[in-house]
């Protein structure tokens, strides 16, 4: 019997994480997201994480691990390196939760290189909100089963868009592999 191989994409913030599973034919098997209580540690937080990475390895063989690498550069003006330490040291916490659970180092992907090796073109000059529900179309898109409810207001409930990117880190991932087996035979 041969055993069905998935791949894992994570797209960490500390306040959610994004999760998505795809099998090798690039379905979307698991979208989902972990909001996280304002008064948790980043050690809670991780403890969450891990716990949610132990229920998938029981239904999933996970052959690889992608995770969004945190950003390195300040952006827009409201990102302190107070913000960028804690999510660089969560992301860390991260990493090393896929290590314990999955037993193989986690692929770091830059998110600016996945989306352009995918095809997914960010307009210029678009605001957060904006490159957020681009992201989200272009998921919902190629992907019939991401299903997402909007708010009251017309927009995509909070956490869709940590699900479009964990989407999109996963399948980067699934893509890249592809094309590093196809060049080797």
């Amino acid at each position: 019997m041969t055993t069905k191989i998935y791949y894992l994409g994570v797209d960490v913030s500390t306040s959610k994480i994004g999760i998505a599973v795809l099998d090798s034919d690039k379905n979307i098997i698991v979208s989902e997201v972990i909001k996280f209580k304002d008064g948790n540690t980043l050690e809670e937080k991780a403890a969450l994480f891990e716990n949610k990475l132990t229920k998938l390895q029981k239904y999933y063989f996970i052959a690889d691990v992608f995770i969004e690498e945190p950003f390195v550069a300040f952006g827009g003006g409201k990102t302190t390196a107070q913000t960028m330490a804690k999510l660089q040291r969560f992301n860390g916490m991260c990493s090393y939760s896929a290590f314990r659970i999955f037993e193989k180092n986690a692929n770091m992907v830059n998110v600016r290189s996945a989306r352009s090796k995918l095809g997914i073109k960010i307009p210029k000059g678009l605001k957060e909100k904006e490159v957020k529900n681009t992201i989200i179309e272009w998921v919902s898109t190629k992907f019939d089963t991401f299903k997402y409810d909007m708010t009251v207001h017309g927009n995509p409930l909070p956490g869709t868009d940590d699900r479009a990117d964990a989407v999109v880190i996963a399948l980067y991932g699934v893509e890249h592999l592809l094309s590093i087996w196809t060049s080797n035979i």
